[in-house]
């Protein structure tokens, strides 16, 4: 099995929530912060529900000849086996437990120490078994669990009622407020995206903040965790911190208020000169590279890195803010944020998207309230430097390009796949007064005809990337809810009766602030309809071979083909799918082998660093899998 086949094994989440439900009940199962709260309320004196005893007064001696203190020893339990040597030059103060010390723990790859305490304060600290703590200047009200390691750190602390980032209200998708996502640990994109956008729920919305509310008061804490086999290493000062098993805490800057999951074969690491506060962390996050966390949520395998900021926000499994900010947004799976650009008030759910350098994407102030929004596109990519006004709805817009260097207004686009540029070619004398100077060009279908390599390469590196496990992330860019905002699309672009050299908006519903051009509707209706019949066609050869690979499919590939080929026979449609797989094909390589051919005409040794298209693998699949449709269509009796 490959890595990538035994990470989608181990996934382990449910069906996506209808509505909220659904999303208040799930709040708080299977918490691993109600867990720790209810260890911590059953037993406070001996959390990690070791054997102890008194310390025997040669054991006092041994441990006051070694430079310790203590203001009660009658106050410190330890383990039935505690060995008194491995304790030195520490201070206690208040109820501490001490564990069992034997062996070393790796401190770094290669590097081992004795287990023990050496040169700490601990003041009311209880440290199970095999844990190193070393230079510790301050610890109060901290469980330690076994196997855990804290390293020169400055003091980790609890207020005595931690609720480690969870209660407070994140103003998502609108930095004034009115779409908050009261925040709780293990909240997934699915249920905050339906928490944010469906307020008209009144009912449902007060529901959620009261679980909550009631979840914030179970995990309510007297005690800071550092859960078994964590590394707690040179960092200044954690407060009402949640460390989980295996977690990494590393050179960070700070940590206050903060839930970090983790797991052996999750670890979540946090370092590099990083600060996180009020925020979540969950499983297989990295944040590093001075980077800023507030106020915010990280979901399982996100990460924010170089010197980013991310603020008031949720970020999506398998995304990566890297160098720029992020601001009262919920950033769903998979976007690429690398560069210094900027994304403000965005509600974008469904991700997969792509922020280049100098993109502008935050004009949410109107110079009366920054209470503007945009909603992106599943898939959609905003070039270098563009500038896009708010309000913006690209939501019915997926898998669309905003060029280099474009100003958009503010607006609504319905056309999936499209291209949003400045104008190349200026419009005749007869459009040019119907026409607003400042409205761009449009290019419905723009990326299944000038891009089809990369929305292949979508589908398969997502697949080969995903390492959530609680999220069902839909590789497949070709599916129901994409296909009817293309037919939808389709049928806007076919209905107007009288031709004109340029549409906009109120010619043809959803072109937003844009012209589109006669020649690129046409072109558009061809791509779109090519799509939706190789969908459809699909669809019905895996219902020929007795399976359908999505659930509901069927009945939309039936009326898909019913509208598009009425009048053909199966044997007809079947092979007219291995046409459109040919011309696929064809796109997928012809994308690729265009810009093969533009680098070869301006960089010198071009085609001798770069892969030529007929080798590239996303190529070859798209030519393997016309093979292997030809294959099923000729198993199925009908000749291509």
């Amino acid at each position: 099995m490959t890595d990538t086949t035994v990470l989608h094994a181990l996934k382990v989440s449910g069906p996506r929530p209808t509505d909220l439900a659904e999303v208040a009940k799930a709040i708080g199962e299977h918490s691993e912060l109600i867990e720790a709260a209810r260890q911590v309320h059953k037993r406070r004196d001996n959390v990690l529900g070791l054997l102890t005893r008194a310390l025997s007064k040669e054991e006092i001696a041994v441990m006051e000849d070694r430079g310790c203190r203590a203001d009660d020893w009658a106050l410190v339990t330890v383990a039935q086996d505690f060995d008194a040597f491995r304790v030195r030059r520490s201070h206690l103060k208040g109820a501490c437990v001490l564990g069992r010390f034997v062996g070393d723990v790796e401190v770094l790859p290669g590097v081992k120490l004795a287990t023990g305490i050496y040169n700490c304060t601990l003041i009311n600290c209880q440290v199970g078994n095999d844990c190193l703590l070393e230079n510790v200047r301050f610890a109060a009200n901290v469980i330690i669990e076994r196997e855990a390691l804290v390293f020169d750190v400055g003091s980790i602390t609890c207020s005595g009622a931690a609720k480690f980032g969870c209660g407070q209200e994140l103003k998502l998708a609108c930095e004034v407020g009115g779409r908050e996502l009261p925040l709780w640990a293990e909240v997934t994109v699915d249920q905050a995206a339906l928490v944010v956008r469906d307020r008209a729920d009144r009912v449902g919305v007060a529901a959620v903040r009261a679980a909550v509310e009631r979840y914030a008061k179970a995990i309510e804490s007297p005690v800071s965790w550092v859960r078994r086999r964590a590394r707690v290493r040179h960092i200044e000062r954690l407060h009402d911190c949640f460390i989980g098993p295996s977690a990494v805490i590393d050179h960070a800057l700070e940590l206050t208020n903060v839930a970090v999951f983790s797991s052996a074969d999750e670890v979540t690491r946090v370092g590099g000169g990083a600060s996180v506060a009020d925020s979540v962390l969950q499983w297989g996050v990295a944040v590093s590279g001075s980077a800023i966390v507030r106020r915010s949520v990280l979901l399982e395998h996100s990460a924010v890195d170089e010197h980013a900021s991310v603020e008031q926000s949720l970020i999506g499994p398998n995304t990566t803010i890297g160098k720029g900010e992020v601001t009262a947004s919920l950033v769903g799976p998979f976007v690429g944020f690398h560069h210094q650009s900027l994304l403000i008030a965005a509600y974008w759910p469904e991700g997969k998207g792509n922020i280049a350098y100098g993109a502008m994407v935050g004009s949410n102030h109107t110079s009366r309230a920054p209470d503007q929004e945009i909603w992106p596109g599943e898939g959609c990519w905003f070039g270098l430097g563009c500038a896009i006004r708010f309000p913006s709805d690209f939501s019915e817009a997926p898998y669309s390009v905003v060029g280099l260097g474009t100003s958009t207004l503010p607006q609504k686009v319905r056309f999936p796949f499209s291209l949003i540029t400045i104008p190349a070619e200026p419009l005749g004398k007869d459009d040019e007064g119907r026409v607003p100077r400042a409205y761009n060009e449009i290019v419905p279908a723009w990326t299944l005809f000038a891009n089809a390599y990369g929305l292949v390469r979508t589908e398969s590196k997502f697949h080969a990337r995903d390492k959530s496990r609680r999220h069902i992330i839909d590789y497949k860019v070709l599916r129901p809810q994409i296909m009817r905002l293309i037919k939808t699309a389709y049928d806007r672009l076919v209905a107007p009766r009288a031709t004109k050299s340029v549409y906009i908006d109120e010619d043809i519903e959803g072109l937003g602030k844009n012209f589109l051009r006669e020649s690129a509707r046409l072109e558009a209706i061809d791509y779109y309809g090519r799509a939706m019949k190789r969908y459809a066609l699909r669809i019905l050869l895996a219902e020929a071979e007795g399976h359908v690979e999505i659930p509901g499919s069927s009945e939309l590939a039936h009326e898909l083909v019913d509208a598009l080929m009425p009048q053909a026979g199966r044997d007809e449609r079947l092979r007219l799918l291995v046409e459109i797989e040919r011309q696929n094909a064809e796109l997928v390589q012809a994308s690729k082998a265009n810009d093969d051919q533009r680098g070869a005409r301006i960089i010198p040794g071009y085609a001798d660093a770069h892969v030529a298209a007929v080798d590239d693998p996303i190529v070859r699949s798209a030519w393997e899998r016309l093979e292997k449709t030809a294959a099923r269509v000729r198993a199925l009796g009908v000749t291509v």
